[in-house]
């Protein structure tokens, strides 16, 4: 439905040249001194998409403090993962959606299109429609102010600059654009690679052609749910209540499971290791 418009180059040059960074970050020397900080930014920016655009945001699965929700939200805006309200809005269409000729990721409308060309080949008036599925997201003051690109890349540059003057342009692309070329490839890898029957295996029936991928899960913070182990931590530290468990939806919708001995059973039902991720 959506491969066939027209696409934006400005986002296209944007995407392409934020993975090039990354890109040229590998060439680059590696010093152990950039390791702690890669690997905090690669958590931080990793679970603000699965844990706060996805799990809290998107899908109302717990609550938590304001002041975790913005710590949250800021990594999603450091690693440039898309401003809340647009992300929120593009995943629940396409839940409702999913793999039919309205989705907006699928591979039915080929690999390269549902990895990364969706985004760069939304219909004019989409993002209208993405604000109204993320009505209550836009409630949120600074959700509602990173509607306006010019604010929500300012965590991202403030991150950076401080990089570039404290390690110097090999540190800066390999703390932070090194882990963001990763976490931009596993995310779209869940709209690509675990919705291709060939490439994973299914914990549930459901109506579209998800699959668990054990690399993307991994790689994702899904396959062993790292993001579920995180939320039951922060819950037994009074950070999280009114948790959805996944055990107890499963009973509730009537999911059934594929592998009902498989652990990743239970997660799939609403923690599910897919972007669905």
């Amino acid at each position: 439905m959506f491969k066939h418009e027209k696409l934006n180059l400005l986002i296209f040059i944007v995407l392409v040249a934020l993975q090039l960074l990354g890109v040229i970050g590998l060439l680059t020397r590696f010093q152990l001194s950039y390791l702690p900080i890669m690997l905090s930014l690669f958590f931080w920016g990793g679970m603000s998409t699965t844990l706060y655009l996805h799990r809290y945001l998107t899908h109302r699965g717990f609550e938590m403090p304001e002041w975790l929700k913005f710590i949250f939200a800021t990594g999603s805006a450091v690693t440039l993962a898309g401003d809340p309200v647009t992300w929120v809005g593009d995943h629940r269409y396409h839940h409702l959606k999913s793999d039919t000729d309205e989705d907006i990721h699928s591979p039915l409308h080929g690999f390269p299109y549902a990895h990364m060309m969706w985004l760069i080949r939304k219909p004019p008036g989409f993002r209208e429609r993405s604000k109204r599925y993320a009505a209550d997201v836009r409630k949120i003051w600074y959700c509602r102010l990173w509607e306006h690109s010019w604010l929500y890349i300012l965590p991202h540059l403030a991150v950076a600059i401080t990089l570039y003057f404290t390690l110097g342009l090999a540190g800066m692309l390999w703390c932070l654009y090194v882990p963001m070329l990763v976490i931009y490839n596993v995310t779209w890898s869940v709209n690509s690679i675990c919705h291709m029957p060939k490439l994973g295996y299914r914990s549930f029936d459901t109506s579209d052609r998800s699959r668990n991928n054990f690399w993307v899960g991994v790689a994702g913070f899904g396959e062993f749910d790292l993001t579920r182990y995180v939320i039951w931590v922060l819950e037994k530290f009074g950070l999280a209540w009114q948790v959805v468990w996944p055990a107890k939806v499963s009973l509730a919708t009537g999911l059934r499971p594929v592998h009902p001995s498989h652990p990743a059973s239970v997660a799939a039902a609403t923690f599910g290791a897919t972007r669905s991720l």
